[in-house]
């Protein structure tokens, strides 16, 4: 019986690398670089993908997508706004034949996924594989927060999910493609909602953009989540819910996984985790080393204590996992 779901720890671990590493504030050292990272999905993880960075000021900046699509780049003096966009990779084991795109505001998570595909195009008013091509410094230099967060809502509203988003930011909010997550579930939505992408994204581009005929986001959102998903990574074969707690340089982010059974045993629950090569793997796709130091195991509660060591740097995790 699987007791993790491996997308989901590793995403979610990589996702806290970030913030730990420069990507969004809080203590530490005052020789840490600030990155960009975060996740590519279009409900599956785009998976060998490859993330180029455009931004302002300095030189492009690159990275592969690992396992759960995650990815980061560690900025060397460039200046924000950034382009961003990922092409190729495989998606659900087919490969990813279109450039989705996205944009950084700031530091930190910036995820990559059709609906930010989506935000770009209508931000800037036309194709996003067109500007980005062309995009020049003084471009991305006139780029605000508001002018995003207007390209935001008008996406939003016009597909019909604001209620379902419900303020959650699908350029910015730490997710884990897997079934039961709210943005992933919000992707698989959207492509099964009666559009392709590139039928929606010519309508984006437009200011008064409006969703075609045929097109009904709340139904199949409605139909992902009565089905637990569509083409996630979600262990899918237990019947509990599994609330996952990573902490980690003074930030904690918490979330959810559905179809997760409790393990009977502390062994059960240490020795699975542990000899999970994803899991262990995870320090080697963000550049480091990751060492688990403690396992626990008591009700229905377990405790992991890691330690990431990365660009000189050491971060302690601690990781809890409280099954519902």
């Amino acid at each position: 019986m699987k007791l993790f779901n491996r997308v989901t720890l590793s995403s979610s671990l990589a996702a806290l690398l970030l913030a730990g590493c420069g990507g969004g504030g809080g203590g530490g050292g005052g020789t840490t670089s600030p990155s960009l990272g975060g996740v590519a999905a279009v409900g599956a993880p785009i998976v060998g993908g490859t993330v180029t960075v455009a931004c302002a000021g300095g030189s492009a900046m690159t990275a592969t997508t690992a396992a759960g699509g995650t990815w980061q780049v560690t900025s060397s003096g460039q200046t924000l706004p950034c382009a961003v966009q990922i092409s190729g990779g495989t998606a659900g084991g087919v490969a990813n034949t279109t450039p989705y795109h996205s944009i950084a505001i700031t530091f930190g998570t910036v995820n990559i996924t059709p609906l930010t595909d989506l935000v770009v195009a209508n931000l800037v008013g036309s194709a996003p594989a067109t500007w980005f091509t062309s995009v020049t410094p003084n471009g991305l230099l006139a780029v605000t927060p508001g002018q995003v967060a207007a390209a935001l809502q008008v996406v939003s509203d016009a597909l019909g999910m604001t209620a379902v988003l419900a303020g959650a930011n699908p350029l910015t909010a730490n997710f884990v493609p897997t079934n039961g997550e709210l943005l992933d579930d919000v992707l698989e939505a959207l492509a099964a909602a009666g559009a392709t992408h590139q039928a929606l994204l010519a309508l984006a581009s437009n200011v008064s953009f409006s969703a075609p005929i045929g097109f009904n986001f709340l139904n199949a959102y409605a139909t992902v989540v009565a089905h637990g998903g569509g083409s996630g990574d979600g262990s899918g074969a237990g019947s509990g819910t599994l609330r996952v707690g990573i902490s980690v340089a003074g930030q904690t982010t918490t979330f959810d996984v559905a179809g997760v059974d409790a393990p009977a045993t502390q062994s059960e629950f240490c020795d699975e985790l542990t000899a999970d090569p994803t899991f262990t793997g995870i320090g080697a796709s963000g550049g480091g080393t990751l060492t688990i130091t403690s396992c626990a195991f008591s009700g229905n509660v377990g405790t992991i204590g890691a330690n990431l060591s990365v660009q000189g740097q050491s971060l302690p995790y601690t990781i809890t996992y409280t099954y519902l």
